[in-house]
């Protein structure tokens, strides 16, 4: 930082010489023009009062930058100083706001690799579900239907059965009449019995 200021404090006498000597040749310039000389013309007549003039605006300018470097620059010091944290810190603060950015965009895209890969997961055990339970749909269709048939099977085969019996009753009971009506025609009493009871014995037992 110190010296930082001396570079800025030679800088600022070199400033000062120059706009000096620019003074100078200035106000040369307008008293030669008065009295109808060029600046050479008076250099080479009497260069001391220029000169002088020129020593005397360095020496006052010199001595007020050693009061302003002398009483001033503490606070300059200071103040440059101070910018110079504040710069620093700045920097700090950027770089530790990139990092941080950085960080979170690397977290928010492995989230989403994580997320896409846990959808392609998803996906397939849904699909898989899907599969297990339309198989298990169409066994339980499978099994409903046969269910379905050997019921059908079973009351088919008891309304077979009732209308074997029925029928059987029926021919049991016609063969009965017409044996009995033909025993009274032409058998005997015996004879009509002995028919009657091995018909019946024939029927039934069919």
């Amino acid at each position: 930082m110190k010296i930082r200021l001396q570079k800025i404090a030679g800088k600022i006498v070199l400033a000062a010489v120059l706009v000096g000597l620019t003074v100078v040749l200035a106000q040369a310039s307008e008293t030669g023009a008065a009295e109808h000389k060029s600046l050479y013309t008076l250099l080479a007549e009497d260069p001391m009062p220029l000169l002088k003039d020129f020593l005397w605006r360095i020496l006052n300018i010199a001595v007020l930058m050693w009061v302003i470097i002398k009483f001033a620059g503490k606070p300059v010091r200071e103040f440059f100083a101070n910018r110079s944290e504040t710069l620093r810190k700045g920097v700090q603060e950027a770089q530790e706001a990139k990092a941080e950015a950085e960080r979170i965009f690397t977290e928010y895209q492995a989230k989403l690799d994580g997320l896409e890969s846990e959808l392609k997961a998803m996906e397939t055990k849904a699909s898989l579900e899907a599969e297990r339970e339309q198989e298990r749909m169409r066994q339980e269709t499978e099994t409903l239907v046969a269910k379905l048939k050997q019921q059908a099977r079973q009351m088919a085969d008891q309304e077979v059965a009732t209308a074997q019996r029925s029928l059987r009753n029926e021919a049991a009971k016609l063969a009965v009449e017409v044996a009995e009506r033909l025993v009274k025609e032409n058998v005997s009493d015996s004879d009509r019995q002995r028919m009657v009871e091995n018909y019946l014995e024939k029927v039934v037992g069919a």
